[in-house]
């Protein structure tokens, strides 16, 4: 195993970019920070995080396996559980999966709820394509605007509900409660070493990979202050939020992992842990926007004179795979906004009765204001 060589020159101030609203911070380290997430040792890189490109890609072809037409819940699951069955060799080969990352750090029903969510799809809905869907019927709906969706009894198009519910339960879990905690990236994590045949230490490495499930699938990870939105999970939705709800919010998010990862390299354990905070913090705040937008979203189509039920359908799927994502948030406390019970009572609600086909305006309006309230 080869040492290290830390840039730990003692100094008395922090040698990065900052803004005037930045924290000032007495220590003796003189941390580098990039004005991109590139970091080299010996003119090579240190960043890896292919695993977490390789998850991402696998949520994204089973989500389009929940849009198909008579697949078997067993070959998906098998996709979900061992990581193998896609279509793409290199994802079989990878040796990595989603099963076991997925609600990995939060309760362990959640892995199994989203189980069902691929059972129910292909047993039920992938099943009843000719079948027109109606209150405790799966089958298809066409709305008047043109789009069709694939949806179980209670309204739920399962594909929707699937992804949105894996930003929280694999995305936030794996950043907040994973890479990004002190069991990862804490003091007794090794950072004197280079892991065996690799170029980092073990906390880089950590870190990176917790960069990995937000910008695992970006095209140019250079470019990710103002992310290209690849993928169908978290870097999704944190362009879209940084172009409506919060404006900044994607450099804020970056900044943070750069200057984060830079500390590491300087063995700047009070900067490293502060950065991580902003990065968990910011992340949920993305996850209780879009919980929010979805929910008011279906409102507004509900109240709507002429209802077209296909995007309504649509749009609560989104927002019921949000509020489930709600538990894996986390605030400046180092807790979810949301517990796991709490998050339940709020699925449970929507699932009443005919489930989505019974829901009001109102009580999703009263939901999403329930949300807003933590923004």
């Amino acid at each position: 195993m080869k040492k290290v060589i830390l840039s730990l020159v003692v100094a008395s101030s922090i040698l990065f970019s900052c803004s005037d609203d930045d924290p000032v911070i007495d220590n003796p380290f003189v941390v580098d920070v990039p004005d991109t997430y590139v970091f080299s040792r010996g003119g090579e890189s240190t960043v890896s995080f292919g695993g977490q490109t390789s998850r991402l890609e696998m949520a994204a072809s089973l989500m389009g396996q929940l849009n198909s037409e008579n697949v078997s819940s067993s070959d998906l699951l098998t996709m979900f559980n061992d990581g193998t069955g896609f279509a793409d060799a290199e994802l079989n080969s990878s040796g990595k999966k989603l099963g076991n990352k997925t609600a990995a750090y939060g309760d362990e029903s959640v892995v199994e709820v989203i189980r069902g969510f691929i059972t129910e799809y292909a047993d039920d809905v992938s099943t009843s394509f000719s079948t027109d869907a109606d209150a405790g019927v799966a089958g298809s709906h066409t709305g008047a605007g043109g789009r069709t969706v694939r949806i179980n009894g209670k309204g739920m198009e399962l594909n929707q509900v699937f992804a949105k519910s894996l930003i929280g339960a694999l995305v936030m879990d794996q950043v907040a409660y994973g890479y990004l905690s002190a069991k990862k990236i804490g003091d007794d994590d090794e950072n004197v070493t280079l892991e065996d045949g690799k170029n980092y230490t073990k906390m880089e490495h950590h870190f990176d990979e917790g960069f990995g499930y937000v910008y695992g699938q970006e095209s140019d990870i250079t470019a990710a202050a103002s992310p290209d939105g690849s993928g169908v999970l978290f870097a999704k939705y944190l362009k879209k939020v940084n172009s409506s709800e919060e404006p900044g919010i994607a450099a804020e998010i970056y900044d943070a992992f750069k200057k984060g990862r830079a500390a590491i390299v300087a063995n700047d354990s009070e900067l490293r842990d502060a950065q991580a905070e902003i990065v968990k913090t910011k992340m949920s705040r993305v996850i209780l926007h879009k919980a929010a937008y979805y929910l008011r979203g279906a409102a507004e189509a509900k109240a709507a004179k002429d209802v077209d039920y296909a995007d309504y359908f649509h749009g609560l799927s989104e927002g019921y795979g949000f509020v489930l994502s709600l538990q894996f948030t986390y605030d400046a406390n180092g807790v979810s906004y949301f517990s796991h019970a709490e998050v339940n009572t709020m699925l449970t609600t929507l699932e009443a009765g005919n489930g989505f086909w019974d829901r009001s305006p109102e009580e999703l309006n009263n939901m999403a204001a329930q949300i807003e309230a933590k923004l």
